[in-house]
């Protein structure tokens, strides 16, 4: 299977991956970098958050950061999926890198969190349903087009 690649090298080391379990400092920022975008999803996980409907602490759940030495580049989380009906595979969620971090390994590094936290809770796959402008890293990460997936525009199958 293939892994999202760490990058080697001083950018490599100055990435540091958070599992977290509250909305971390410079998120208002990140959120704001995201309207530039034209993406919403972290406002959406604001108001889950403080809504208490999505906090990422359920069995099989988790959100992670990723920082640079400047602070906070991204975000991204697991859940299980729900729109996968009755069968239990996990779902990356609202998984955002800061513009300016992109192509620089910080989505690759937060996306390998999250593929391991995914193995490690037993899911047989992992889908997202990702922006077209996201495909090609997705697919450069080893996930494959979903066909037939309802929900979902790409699947990792997962080891087990």
């Amino acid at each position: 299977m293939l892994r999202p690649a760490i990058p080697a090298g001083p950018a490599a080391t100055a990435l540091r991956i958070e599992r977290i379990v509250q909305l971390p400092d410079g998120f208002a920022e990140l959120a704001a970098d995201s309207h530039g975008s034209g993406e919403r999803m972290l406002d959406v996980l604001r108001e889950d958050w403080e809504a208490g409907t999505i906090r990422f602490d359920g069995w099989g759940e988790a959100l992670f950061t990723v920082q640079g030495p400047n602070g906070l580049l991204g975000i991204g989380g697991l859940t299980r999926d729900p729109f996968a009906g009755q069968e239990v595979v996990g779902r990356v969620r609202r998984f955002y890198i800061r513009r300016s971090a992109r192509r620089a390994g910080a989505g690759r590094a937060l996306l390998g969190a999250i593929i391991d936290q995914a193995a490690a809770s037993g899911y047989p796959k992992l889908r997202v349903r990702a922006p077209a402008s996201a495909f090609a890293f997705y697919e450069a990460c080893g996930f494959l087009r979903a066909v037939g997936e309802k929900g979902a525009t790409h699947i990792l199958p997962l080891p087990g």
